[in-house]
């Protein structure tokens, strides 16, 4: 028996703003009675072996959108888009569009062909034409920037964003053609945005025409922005236009800005600091200064950044337990253990002297990443040897690729060109590499303690991990699209659906689970259909999937659900 305190008639009407306060408790009994009546009810459905089912009945519905649907609502896109369509000629349903879109990029990543037949056997079935699909792509990519700022916006009511840190990274997506876009306008398609399509240095090492994006995560692992750049430009100008666009449009000027070495230009780290932000930045130790190489390999006057708690503690009586030299310490029982120490260097504009800035560097030193090395550099070798032998002259392909390790000579002493290829390993090279095995650097501008910035630096890896499931687990490429407007609001789908499923797993509030299993239990969340009777659930109902009803205040997984009853739900799901 159930047992509820409604409180006296004046309490209930005050609270619920009813003139009756006892014919409001009336009618709520009443509909707890139905409820009730409705729940104990047995469902029974009869099934012919011999009768078969009716030409293009579907009998399975993905389900998953029930759960993604209050986030992107609570984004406001819906919002978003009806103003981009009130601004517009469009006599679509652009919102109808950007949900099926993105609900299907995570359930089921398709072409847009693909997704306009499946957006039409959706449980709410989508009702516009193929070509409102490509109109709605060029329409959106002309909003962009405003899109990012609205959910940026709306994300902040939803969960805490932690933008103390922010971490940039790029990355590059192929496309299945053989030429680069035309430079300039097509003459073909006069009416068409400048193509975006160029050769350039592939992450997959891939011959086609790519696209670069350079994308901001918060201190949670959040995608932030995004921007998307033609492939055959550097990465490094795309840092401090993405900067510029969310002081523009988010409002965001003050925040830690950790980068990769590839975009840690000294323009890059001197325009933040113009702008009064700080920065964290890798640092080759090759490339700097043979006396500032020394000093950042030098074995003495290192200090313990983080130890195994497994491994015995240091003796407090030790004078040098705070001081270690890594040439007097046994480093195959340290290591659990990573040290530093901190250097300055003059950092110059072109080797001028004359604009030269002091710059903190730290340095890291760890015997477990120092035997990984060497452990790929003795798997390298031996295929470099078989290079040599079969005298293989194809260009190396990556910083990984045994190649770099041979030697190759095409002419003679003389300078003459000769038939006769000399290859050897280049043993030389292999020296030098070795001297930097187990050691890291990182430039900053931060005063703060060097454990504190190796601490707040070592969750740059989780952006590298947001590339890596929209190109596994959102497809994201290879993309069919040609024109460079519908590209941008390919990326701008995968950006909002890579947004929901981070802001989803945070909600979650289980850190055990992962973002592929996330996903996976999404495109498992099922519900078949029974004539005449209902809906009952395909999925395996385990603690994910209770907690994903309950955060989202439904339940699904009872044995039959009335047709009714999902329709009520899909309609608070839209509110």
């Amino acid at each position: 028996m159930r047992v509820e305190t409604l409180g006296s008639e004046e309490e209930i009407e005050e609270k619920h703003g009813c003139a009756d306060g006892l014919e409001w408790a009336r009618a709520y009994v009443a509909r707890l009675n139905e409820k009730e009546k409705e729940d104990r009810e047995t469902i029974k459905a009869e099934f012919s072996p011999s009768e078969r089912i009716r030409p293009g009945e579907q009998v399975s519905h993905d389900c998953g959108d029930l759960l993604l649907l209050p986030l992107y609502n609570g984004l406001g896109l819906p919002e978003v888009c009806n103003v981009i369509s009130a601004g517009s000629n469009a006599r679509y349903n652009l919102n109808e569009i950007l949900e099926t879109l993105v609900m299907l990029r995570i359930l089921c990543p398709c072409s847009k062909l693909n997704s306009y037949e499946l957006g039409r056997k959706r449980m709410r079935k989508m009702t516009c034409a193929l070509e409102d699909i490509y109109r709605a792509l060029s329409l959106l990519s002309s909003h962009i920037e405003d899109i990012q700022a609205a959910v940026w916006a709306s994300s902040q009511s939803i969960i805490r964003r932690n933008t103390k840190v922010i971490f940039y990274d790029c990355t590059n997506y192929y496309f299945e053609i053989e030429d680069n876009d035309p430079v300039g306008k097509d003459p073909r398609h006069p009416r068409r945005p400048e193509g975006i399509r160029r050769r350039g240095k592939s992450k997959e090492h891939r011959p086609n025409p790519i696209v670069q994006m350079g994308m901001l995560m918060d201190a949670d692992g959040i995608p932030l922005s995004f921007i998307i750049f033609p492939g055959n430009e550097s990465e490094q100008p795309s840092l401090k236009k993405i900067e510029e666009m969310i002081a523009r449009k988010y409002g965001l000027n003050e925040f830690v800005i950790s980068t990769d070495a590839g975009l840690s230009s000294e323009d890059n780290r001197r325009y933040n600091m113009t702008e009064g932000r700080e920065y964290i930045a890798v640092q080759s130790l090759a490339r700097l200064p043979e006396t500032d190489c020394d000093a950042a390999l030098d074995p003495h006057g290192w200090h313990v950044a983080f130890r195994d708690p497994g491994l015995p503690p240091i003796d407090p009586s030790d004078p040098l337990r705070d001081t270690f030299d890594l040439d007097s310490i046994d480093l195959d029982a340290e290591r659990g253990t990573k040290f530093y120490k901190e250097i300055t260097v003059d950092k110059c504009i072109g080797g001028r002297k004359d604009t030269a800035r002091p710059e903190r560097v730290i340095v890291t030193y760890s015997h477990d990443f120092a035997l990984y090395l060497r452990h790929r550099r003795q798997q390298r070798i031996p295929l470099a040897e078989k290079i040599v032998r079969k005298k293989q002259t194809s260009s190396r392909q990556s910083q990984n690729d045994p190649r770099k390790y041979v030697r190759t000579t095409y002419v003679t002493p003389d300078g003459e060109v000769t038939g006769n290829i000399s290859m050897s390993i280049d043993w030389e090279l292999i020296g030098q590499e070795e001297r930097f095995d187990g050691f890291y650097a990182y430039g900053t501008s931060l005063d703060d303690d060097a454990v504190d910035v190796l601490r707040a630096r070592s969750f740059h890896h989780e952006i590298e991990h947001l590339f890596r499931t929209t190109k596994s687990f959102l497809d994201a490429r290879p993309v069919y699209l040609q024109r460079s407007d519908r590209i941008r609001s390919h990326f701008l789908i995968c950006f909002l659906a890579m947004l929901i499923l981070k802001m989803l797993q945070k909600r979650l509030e289980m850190p055990d689970v992962s973002i592929d299993r996330l996903i996976a239990t999404l495109r498992k969340f099922k519900l078949g259909y029974i004539r005449g009777a209902g809906y009952m659930p395909l999925f395996e109902r385990d603690e994910l999937t209770d907690r994903l009803q309950e955060i989202n205040d439904i339940c699904v997984d009872t044995q039959i659900i009335k047709t009714r009853k999902l329709n009520a739900i899909y309609r608070k799901m839209l509110k």
